[in-house]
């Protein structure tokens, strides 16, 4: 029996994944009844449904990061100790020449250990940036496009609102709009954070999206322990994303 587990889950993938899909469609046209009608409780209530089914949605869907990397010219951006950009250069199914990795942080103010997976990037082929803003990518790469950018647990490691919102959904929103530039056709961003009530709430990706000229956004499992090698460090802080949570997903964003 052990041995029919993984053709029974990925069975029921594809049982739930189109039904949750359906869910979704109702729900998002019933909150729009809802608005029309004036039954704004209402129509808040049904959004809260439909956040959850897209939690549920990525827990039911699969997403392949490294084929998704593996397909044209990627950007990483807010890579912190590079150790994420690393342990996807050493994928064989990925070419490291494609890789152009950034560091908000200036090269001085890096960790040995920061600069040493910085030269093994380069050794390998990739491209490493210093000093890059996630939110005016412009400044640095003019016109250059991508197939995929990818920024790892944004984190602004403050609470202080930025006009009147949260300050990580004005980093995501910023960042999205700044990326939509230099997304080449049918590019995708890849944001990956801890997936709890909590942070989602902080983000709101959904809104973000929509606010930088996004469709709303799927959501799939991350899951750290398959990138060997990638220790997750916040920028200007100690620590990291991953202590003390076990739920991660990664949001893709695709242009309206």
């Amino acid at each position: 029996m052990r041995q029919l587990e993984p053709y029974h889950e990925s069975y029921k993938r594809l049982l739930f994944a189109p039904v949750i899909r359906d869910m979704r469609t109702m729900a998002i046209h019933l909150a729009w009844r809802s608005e029309r009608l004036g039954l704004f409780e209402q129509a808040r209530e049904i959004k809260r449904i439909d956040n959850h089914l897209l939690w549920l949605l990525g827990k039911a869907a699969k997403f392949d990061f490294i084929a998704q990397v593996a397909n044209g010219n990627t950007l990483l951006v807010g890579e912190g100790n590079f150790s994420f950009a690393l342990s996807l250069a050493e994928r064989t199914q990925i070419n490291p020449a494609r890789l152009t990795v950034t560091a908000f942080e200036t090269e001085s103010n890096l960790s040995p250990n920061t600069r040493a997976n910085a030269r093994e990037l380069r050794l390998m082929g990739a491209t490493v940036l210093y000093g890059v803003d996630a939110t005016n990518l412009t400044a640095t790469l003019g016109t250059r496009r991508f197939d995929n950018i990818i920024f790892q647990f944004p984190h602004v490691g403050s609470r202080e609102p930025i006009e009147g919102h949260n300050p990580n959904f004005i980093l995501v929103r910023d960042f999205l709009i700044s990326a939509s530039s230099q997304l080449a056709r049918d590019g995708k961003v890849l944001i990956s954070a801890v997936d709890n009530p909590h942070y989602r709430g902080a983000f709101q990706f959904d809104d973000a999206a929509d606010s930088a000229g996004f469709l709303p956004p799927q959501m799939y499992r991350f899951d750290p322990a398959a990138f060997p090698g990638y220790e997750h460090r916040m920028t200007h802080q100690s620590g990291s994303a991953l202590d003390n949570h076990d739920e991660f997903s990664t949001w893709v964003f695709r242009l309206a």
